[in-house]
């Protein structure tokens, strides 16, 4: 079954929205339905398409009962993709994660999957480095993709942040990597601030996002590809 358009699955569970959001309990709703909007079928020519998430801990669903609640894993099944998240820990574009490697290292192991989309988020990790190390980084990584991959989508997130007015530094990372995807040729989402005033979307640490949260995230992230018909 062909996936109701996210647009079409919020105007009627709008209703019902005022826990989680109205984008969010769309794609809730049509996933406990098991329903999607590029089904993988049965068959030798059906094939999804290989997406790879690039990120931080965020990305990855730290401190969530599943991984699998994330929000690129939530858009993974939600579009039918082939899903390979090499998101990290503490990762950065100069934050070096707990497995002691950057951005730019994932990308690197991107290009093995000679994927059809990358979808890459700035992050907070980078708060408290050189401005000027954070773009050239970003304008490094970017390069690598679309050199290395001439013919795969690239798609970066804007930053995420909590509850809170995001500190001014991460406004200057978005506006980096605007910029960064651009010279790329590259698509950019900007998804806004969706966990705004909304502390019942935060783990404990006010760091990570629950599950929530998460999901409040992917429906920002799904009407922005929605917008530019990524999906």
């Amino acid at each position: 079954m062909a996936k109701t358009p996210l647009a079409a699955l919020a105007l009627i569970t709008c209703a019902a929205a005022a826990v989680i959001g109205c984008g969010a309990l769309a794609i809730s709703t049509a996933l406990n339905a098991n329903v999607h909007r590029h089904p993988v079928t049965s068959g030798s020519t059906a094939r999804a398409s290989t997406v790879v998430a690039i990120g931080d801990s965020i990305m990855n669903g730290h401190g969530l009962d599943s991984v699998y609640q994330a929000w690129p894993y939530v858009l993974g099944e939600y579009n039918g993709w082939r899903l390979v998240n090499l998101s990290t820990d503490g990762a950065g574009f100069v934050t070096k994660g707990n497995s002691g490697g950057i951005f730019a290292d994932q990308v690197t192991e991107a290009v093995r999957f000679d994927p059809s989309m990358v979808v890459i988020s700035g992050s907070s990790n980078d708060l408290g480095v050189s401005e000027s190390d954070v773009q050239q980084s970003m304008i490094d990584a970017m390069q690598t993709l679309r050199h290395d991959l001439p013919r795969t989508i690239i798609v970066a997130v804007s930053p995420v942040w909590n509850e809170n007015e995001p500190p001014s530094q991460l406004d200057e990372i978005d506006d980096d990597m605007h910029a960064a995807t651009a010279s790329v040729d590259g698509y950019y989402l900007e998804i806004g601030t969706p966990l705004l005033n909304k502390p019942g979307y935060m783990q404990s640490d006010d760091v990570h996002p629950n599950s929530d949260g998460q999901l409040t995230i992917a429906a920002a992230v799904e009407q922005q590809l929605e917008k530019q018909h990524l999906v």
